[in-house]
């Protein structure tokens, strides 16, 4: 288990991380868009894998436009 533990990043890498992170998306409009990036990376990686003709441009364009209901 020792040796596991070495790859594992510091407590104050990982807080220095969070940090810079919080600094960067400090409003909730750049965390939205922080989140959305992901979730459309991931949406085009699973289609991918399903080999659906849908590449991240295609899948903004899309997208765009479209208004998500606030809840």
């Amino acid at each position: 288990m020792g040796v596991l533990l070495n790859h594992l990043p510091s407590l104050e890498n990982l807080d220095a991380r969070l940090r810079a992170w919080r600094k960067a998306h400090n409003t909730p409009a750049k965390v939205a868009a922080a989140h959305r990036t992901v979730l459309l990376a991931r949406v085009t990686q699973s289609m991918e894998f399903e080999k659906e003709p849908v590449s991240m441009a295609r899948l903004q364009t899309l997208l765009k436009g479209k208004k998500v209901a606030k809840r």
